[in-house]
């Protein structure tokens, strides 16, 4: 036992050597204003020198940080979130090695995890161990949405006798928003891209609805301002994807199929938060009641079901009905 902790100390501190002098390699030259030493592919060369020279120190830093075990996990994640838009940047200057940030991002994980196991598996269980109802929610919300109208796409492309049709187009729109996509990319990278984009927007709907459920609990008026939110976002989602259809590849794209989809997918997800909290029909008309006491007495008569509060605090009861109207 001492033995293969022995092997792994030495496997995970001489990881985190190279690690070190890797972004020691990509960071100095970028604060010192040269060129990159071996490593074209981090050289940055698009972008402005001062956005350079603050990735550089923060490579630096981070590098110095993978040196010193109290604080050589915090480094490998920060480094590690670096590398991911590290490789968006990579795929979009078209210079290939895209790999190169991806596999140092999986290194960088597994040296925060290797460097403090002790902790990293206590945080772990303490997590694991313990209900979370909101994100359990947020999550399979999440999927279902994103299975709804993955399944409402692959039915349409397939009966226009073009499965993947759809994804690959919306995969290949997202791509031109990092510039002109490469002329060797298949259509399964577009779908490739597509899929982890569409699974992480709609895991953060997801979780941002299920935010809405649980709090609806105390405060049942929250209900109908996400109501008017969501009617408005919808608005600009279509009319930001009928945009991507003039501006971009999505061209070939009909945007009212993927408005179907998303209307598909945001009625499976209600029906989903319906049947597991049977409450949020009561909490979405009482987030309706008004308060009489704000309406000038000459309309209330139009409020349908009013409660009358009463001045001095009383019990509220049902609005009293009018004389004349006997």
């Amino acid at each position: 036992m001492t033995k293969a902790r022995a092997v792994d100390a030495f496997v995970i501190w001489t990881l985190s050597i190279v690690l070190a002098g890797l972004f020691l390699l990509t960071g100095v030259p970028k604060v010192i204003g040269v060129g990159a030493i071996g490593f074209q592919a981090s050289a940055m060369r698009d972008f402005p020198q001062a956005m350079r020279v603050i990735v550089g120190l923060l490579e630096c830093v981070g590098a110095i940080g993978l040196l010193i075990p109290s604080t050589a996990s915090f480094a490998a994640i920060v480094l590690a979130v670096v590398m991911v838009p590290a490789s968006l940047t990579q795929y979009a200057s078209g210079e290939g090695h895209v790999w190169v940030p991806v596999v140092v991002l999986g290194l960088l994980l597994l040296t925060a995890w290797r460097r403090n196991a002790k902790a990293v598996n206590a945080s772990y269980h303490d997590f694991a161990d313990h209900p979370h109802p909101l994100l359990h929610d947020g999550i399979v919300a999440g999927l279902i949405g994103a299975a709804a109208i993955a399944v409402w796409f692959l039915i349409i492309d397939t009966i226009a006798g073009q499965p993947f049709r759809t994804p690959a187009a919306l995969g290949n729109g997202l791509v031109d928003v990092f510039g002109p996509a490469d002329a060797t990319d298949s259509v399964l990278t577009f779908v490739l891209v597509y899929t982890i984009f569409h699974f992480g927007a709609f895991m953060f709907v997801g979780l941002l609805a299920a935010l809405i459920v649980h709090l609806a609990k105390r405060e049942p008026s929250i209900l109908l301002g996400f109501v008017v939110l969501f009617v408005a976002t919808e608005i600009g989602f279509y009319g930001f994807t009928g945009l991507l259809h003039e501006a971009s590849s999505l061209k070939g794209l009909a945007w009212y199929q993927v408005m179907l989809g998303n209307l598909i997918a945001a009625s499976a997800m209600g029906y989903y938060f319906w049947r597991t909290h049977r409450e949020l029909g009561d909490e979405f008309r009482h987030s309706l009641d008004w308060d009489t006491d704000m309406v000038p007495p000459e309309h209330r008569d139009a409020i349908p079901a009013a409660k009358v509060v009463s001045p001095l605090g009383g019990k509220t009861g049902d609005r009293p009905t009018n004389p004349a109207n006997r």
